[in-house]
């Protein structure tokens, strides 16, 4: 393990204590399959595992692209909400896929104790729901159902793109969430969108996604009626 592992040095915007934790070097990841909704699985050790933050002093937790980007309000809200708090965890070695989990599960309650933005709430959502999954649990519906509502909201009240996403790939993936949760004709409404999207050609690999998944979501539909 410890060749796939290095350490990263952090400051806390909460308590501005030094630290650092464990995250798995990019040369090192070796991937084994990638799913419909981005879910990957790996040959080697999961990053995603590693993604959230989490300060051993004061428990402030949130994904690397977030941790420092937090204005005056959200500061002020995290450090009352923690204030007194005590951590009786260590986040920052190794990590179980428990811990993975209980990471993502603290990096989302602090987002919305400090009203992140739909886009955030539903990344860390859709991630909880993947390791779910690799944990063969079913509440993974739940959280594929958090990441649905907050990415619809994102994208109808935020710029894009929302992260890494593209508008075309966020239309996308709202079509593969409601596939996946059996809401067939939403499905096909947010898929048609996505192959219709006039910046389409720019993102080849996801409209070749979406007119599949399209044609997958109708056999799905025909088998239930």
């Amino acid at each position: 393990m410890s060749e796939i592992l290095y350490e990263k040095s952090y400051k806390c915007p909460i308590c501005n204590n030094n630290f650092s934790s464990k995250k798995v070097k990019a040369t090192a990841c070796r991937v084994d399959k990638r799913f419909e909704d981005f879910y990957t699985t790996y040959k080697t050790e999961n990053p995603t595992h590693y993604e959230i933050i989490v300060c051993p002093h004061c428990a402030y937790a949130a994904s690397e692209n977030s941790f420092d980007n937090l204005s005056a309000k959200e500061l002020n809200a995290i450090k009352e909400m923690l204030s007194g708090k005590v951590i009786n965890r260590d986040f920052c070695g190794e990590r179980t896929i428990t811990d993975a989990l209980d990471s993502f599960k603290l990096a989302l309650f602090i987002a919305k104790s400090r009203e992140a933005k739909s886009s955030i709430i539903a990344g860390l959502s859709l991630k909880l729901a993947w390791i779910y999954r690799e944990m063969k649990d079913e509440r993974e519906n739940d959280f594929l159902l958090h990441a649905l509502e907050n990415y619809k909201t994102a994208y109808n009240t935020e710029s894009l793109p929302l992260g890494n996403l593209d508008e075309i790939s966020v239309q996308y993936l709202v079509g593969e969430l409601s596939r996946r949760l059996n809401k067939y004709d939403d499905a096909v409404f947010w898929f048609n969108k996505a192959v219709s999207n006039p910046e389409r050609r720019n993102n080849p690999r996801i409209e070749k996604m979406a007119r599949e998944q399209w044609y997958t979501v109708k056999e799905e539909n025909k088998k239930t009626k």
